[in-house]
């Protein structure tokens, strides 16, 4: 199959193009003769080329969603100078890890195996690349709360020894097992203090 110059697809075995041959071969109208040849669809502003089209603009019209950040969620914990704040720590106690300290944030902090995690545990093969586990800090009422990853995990996750099925509220001292690697959790911020 080739394509003419002016867009019509043919058998070149068969010869030139039976659309655009002067001898009269090809498709002929229904009222006898070749088949009128039609412009090529253009839009109603009447621009010939696709490059005289303006951007498409999201619903709101407005410019910050159309530079690009469209998809960029900003933390609600996150400071206007771009800082995101400390609420609290993670300590490993035991493993070829213990005494590194794991920063936690404000709102949703996800856990496990990978650079996609706030906390990133890739030095310890058995936590899960999927997640393991979400910290969440509450500002409104400035407590923190442990949930597991239901059905994405290989791996438990243990609360004070305890496997770990549904979110608990954690304070000061909880153990947290993740993996082969106990966490002793340390809060920041709570009742007493909070930016």
């Amino acid at each position: 199959m080739k394509q003419c110059p002016k867009g019509h697809i043919y058998d070149e075995k068969k010869g030139n193009c039976p659309y655009c041959n002067d001898g009269g071969i090809g498709f002929q109208a229904l009222g006898g003769g070749l088949q009128p040849e039609f412009p090529k669809t253009v839009p109603i502003s009447g621009a010939a080329d696709e490059n005289s089209f303006p951007p498409t603009m999201p619903l709101d019209n407005s410019p910050a969603a159309s530079s690009g950040n469209m998809s960029v969620t900003i933390a609600l914990d996150e400071t206007e100078a771009g800082i995101n704040p400390v609420r609290g720590w993670l300590v490993a106690i035991d493993g070829e890890k213990a005494g590194t300290s794991f920063v936690i944030h404000g709102e949703q902090n996800s856990i496990g195996r990978g650079a996609k995690f706030d906390i990133n545990l890739s030095f310890d093969r058995t936590v899960s690349s999927d997640g393991n586990a979400v910290i969440a800090y509450d500002s409104r009422n400035k407590k923190f709360f442990l949930s597991p990853v239901i059905g994405k995990g290989k791996n438990n996750v243990y609360y004070n020894d305890n496997l770990l099925l549904m979110p608990v509220e954690i304070t000061d001292y909880d153990k947290i097992t993740f993996g082969a690697s106990t966490y002793v959790f340390r809060s920041f911020c709570n009742e007493g203090f909070t930016y």
